[in-house]
């Protein structure tokens, strides 16, 4: 029904939102090309998320002629697309794309367990611990920590004592974070936490498990 409803919606307001989010996009595009231009640093971490910031290598910006390349292709992008995220239940946040068509889901909204990138890992495990579906849990821990374990194991961990309040708190943490940045390369993934908390995982050849949260 969630998903009917925002469909509706977004035939319905969809075109002008999106229209002029890409006209914003654009004017924050040429704002930062030139803050790049004048080698501002501070400016250019402004216009970047607060948990991106500590990414941005301000530096390497000015070496060469890196200011003067960055700053054209902010300035005149090769596209701008509109993109959003629709929170379809607590926990469970699906991307959607803007198209000459209006908007489309960019991902299965109803693969709630994807494994297929770090995001969708991190969203299976807050949705398998909240559902009691411990065979995923099994699943999305590393391989080196999914020898020998059972899910009656995690089931009594997730769920019994202090130790499983202390999980489950720190499932809800990650679940109010799922939409930040998360920093990746092939291999690897981070997503930064309140409270000097982070959540990593790895790739295991077409799929992310979860090292920590």
């Amino acid at each position: 029904m969630r998903v009917v409803v925002f469909t509706i919606l977004a035939a319905a307001i969809g075109s002008g939102c999106a229209h002029q989010e890409v006209r914003r996009l654009k004017h924050a595009s040429k704002a930062m090309s030139n803050d790049v231009a004048r080698g501002d640093a501070d400016d250019v971490a402004g216009h970047v998320l607060p948990g991106a910031r500590p990414t941005v290598d301000a530096a390497a910006l000015q070496r060469g002629t890196a200011a003067k390349s960055w700053s054209r292709a902010l300035k005149k992008p090769v596209g701008v697309q509109a993109r959003a995220t629709v929170l379809l239940a607590p926990g469970h946040p699906v991307d959607v794309v803007w198209t000459p068509k209006g908007w489309r889901f960019d991902e299965d909204p109803v693969n709630l367990y994807a494994q297929d990138t770090p995001r969708h890992a991190l969203r299976a495990l807050v949705l398998a611990s909240r559902q009691g579906r411990w065979d995923v849990m099994v699943r999305l821990a590393p391989q080196r920590y999914r020898v020998g374990l059972a899910e009656t194991e995690l089931q009594a961990a997730w769920t019994g004592g202090e130790s499983g309040a202390e999980l489950r708190r720190a499932r809800d943490l990650l679940a109010d974070h799922l939409t930040d940045p998360i920093f990746a390369d092939a291999d690897e993934a981070v997503l930064r936490l309140p409270e000097g908390r982070v959540a990593r995982l790895e790739r295991e050849a077409d799929r992310w498990v979860v090292v920590q949260f």
